[in-house]
């Protein structure tokens, strides 16, 4: 009973029929009544969000750098841009390795071992290079990494879900031998749990896959009433997504151009409802960036539904069998290990030492400072795989002569805590009070009650938590021991004391499971993070710079840095291996990074050799 009429015959017509069609379709779905009439004489860019160009505004800034700072190589080339963002070759590159062997043996300095500089070391060590990487903390991994306390415990510094396009990181997860061991597929399904034990879902568990798979899941989730689910329908039905499926370089180019408002802002332009934003939308802001719909880039929230959209596996999750140390981290350090990497733990990067220009500009990096003694190394390139505060730190003042580089320090941080709390029994098991006191017997490998998946809920101040006991149970799991609750709270709990944060969230999870509150609390953790992922916000996107830098043999990575998976593991894995790329692509050669090393020394010893009387002329 949805009546669309159309009127118009320009050649936005044909856009404007699919518009309303899916538009319909849901709304159809949704089992609503309704007479629509679309009159089209012409279409707004607000309808969209933007006029779609073939290069995005931020596009043709980010290719707009020095020709220095440009990509050489059609590896890191192939990981930006519209071909990249859902390309599954690239799980086989990031399998496979470089697939070169340079000529030229570099030595080379990378600062930071995260993700980031972990992947970018196996591709270069792969090439025949001499790598070294050297870590400020005495564990390795970065915004992903575990440890144990004195009793066993493992700790995180926050929640970490496998999306099903992880390409490139499930690439080097086969490299190393853990994809198969190490990850647990879950049901295709994002839970939301509400106050007083009441679940709401989006269920991708359909025979059709994507888009019908979410069209349904958005129709049928029971999260939303029915109005909102209806202007929730009429917002999305005119969003890029839908142009996307159609033209998706059309609709990529259009989501990019909408950094510069909030999820809110264009959710409610056009239909989208308040209490959509409040029930469904701002769990997963948060999950995503630890910021509300409100404060949330745009283009960060249909950048992940323009996965969500086109590809069916996008929206599965998996998550590690135990801790990121052993699940993710030990396969990488035995890969480096057998191929000659050294990782220097608890030495960091003190300074970057360089070269100016008569004009003081930096133009070549020799070394790094490292280690309390600021002990000199020289390398022929340096690779700063940092996070946001860690490459503020690091970078000499001199560099932000450069615009790429003081650009950075207009990136801003979310603090956030990571709460870890161990019951007596199982938290999320709702249905049977029996099963959740019974923590007897062996229940490990994912036998504990509960629920087996990540969560969301828009009734407490985490964003996003899982009970790891039964989710990754390998590590987590302790025999006598129930639920092992993570839970990550965003800012508006840092400031709070580490006691006050886990009073708060055991009532906020009793407060999601009622029956929870029979059981106590036998352990607990609190890990604060004051400066974590960057802070999605309007204009952000434009500041983040490049892997490949104005100084020829000075590499930047990590997640912050330019690409289309934003600040996740995924986006940090691509970073590394586009830094990997560049480095082994301009290694030799007459003017390569090897050449440019041997000439520098050249002009040393020339200068050595020339008695400080001596008169040089012409």
């Amino acid at each position: 009973k949805f009546k669309a009429t159309f009127y118009g015959t320009n050649r936005f017509d044909t856009m404007v029929r699919y518009i309303a069609a899916t538009s319909a379709l849901l709304a159809g779905i949704c089992g609503l009544t309704s007479s629509f009439s679309f009159q089209h004489t012409s279409i707004k860019t607000t309808a969209w969000g933007t006029k779609s160009t073939r290069i995005s505004d931020h596009e043709a800034l980010f290719m707009s750098s020095t020709t220095a700072g440009e990509f050489v190589s059609t590896g890191a080339k192939k990981q930006v841009g519209n071909d990249s963002f859902l390309n599954k070759d690239l799980m086989a590159r990031a399998q496979n390795g470089p697939g070169k062997k340079n000529e030229e043996k570099l030595s080379i300095g990378v600062v930071g071992a995260g993700l980031a500089g972990m992947v970018a070391a196996m591709d270069l060590a792969d090439a025949g290079h001499q790598v070294e990487l050297f870590e400020l903390r005495p564990f390795v991994g970065g915004k992903v990494s575990s440890w144990q306390d004195k009793e066993g415990n493992h700790i995180e510094m926050g929640l970490h879900v496998f999306f099903g396009c992880y390409y490139n990181l499930f690439g080097i997860m086969k490299r190393t031998g853990s994809f198969d061991s190490q990850l647990r597929l879950k049901d295709h399904i994002h839970t939301f749990v509400n106050e007083g034990g009441h679940l709401g879902a989006l269920d991708f568990q359909f025979p059709i896959g994507a888009p019908i798979s979410g069209l349904q899941a958005f129709a049928r989730t029971e999260q939303l009433e029915w109005g909102d689910k209806f202007h929730n329908a009429v917002r999305l039905g005119t969003s890029p997504i839908v142009r996307a499926l159609f033209d998706f370089d059309g609709g990529m180019d259009m989501v990019r151009d909408l950094d510069d408002m909030t999820f809110s802002e264009w959710f409610t332009q056009l239909g989208g409802s308040r209490g959509s934003l409040d029930r469904m939308w701002d769990p997963i802001a948060y999950a995503l960036g630890f910021v509300d719909c409100d404060n949330i880039s745009a283009r960060c929230m249909l950048t992940i539904f323009m996965l969500f959209a086109i590809r069916t596996e996008a929206s599965v999750l998996r998550m590690l069998e135990g801790s990121p140390q052993t699940c993710l981290h030990d396969p990488i350090i035995a890969y480096l290990e057998e191929r000659g990497v050294k990782i220097n733990t608890g030495m960091g990067c003190r300074d970057i030492v360089h070269e100016l220009d008569e004009n003081g500009m930096p133009t070549r990096v020799t070394g790094i400072k490292v280690g309390a003694r600021d002990e000199l190394r020289e390398f022929d390139a340096v690779v700063a795989a940092l996070d946001v505060p860690g490459i503020k730190k690091v970078l000499p003042e001199s560099f932000r002569q450069y615009q790429m580089f003081d650009n950075i320090y207009k990136l801003e941080c979310v603090p956030i805590a990571t709460v870890q709390v161990r019951f007596d029994g199982w938290v999320t098991e709702m249905n049977d009070e029996a099963r959740m006191m019974d923590i007897s017997g062996d229940q490990s490998d994912g036998r504990g009650g509960g629920i087996d998946n990540l969560l969301y809920s828009a009734d407490a101040e985490f964003s996003c938590f899982a009970d790891l006991a039964v989710t990754s149970p390998g590590e987590y799991y302790k025999e006598g021991e129930g639920s092992l609750i993570q839970a990550v709270f965003d800012e508006r709990a840092f400031s709070r004391s580490n006691d006050q944060i886990v009073q708060d969230c055991i009532e906020q999870l009793n407060s999601l499971f009622p029956s929870s509150k029979k059981l106590k609390c036998t352990w607990s953790s609190v890990v604060k993070l004051g400066q974590s992922l960057y802070r999605e916000k309007p204009g952000q996107d434009k500041y983040r710079p490049k892997q490949a830098t104005p100084i020829s043999n000075f590499f930047l990575a990590g997640s912050y840095t330019y690409q289309d998976y934003l600040d996740s593991m995924e986006g940090a894995t691509r970073s590394g291996l586009m830094v990997a790329d560049e480095i082994i692509a301009r290694a030799d050669g007459p003017d390569g990074l090897k050449a440019q090393t041997k000439a520098h020394a050249s002009k040393g010893e020339s200068a050595m050799k020339t008695p400080f009387f001596a008169t040089v002329t012409d």
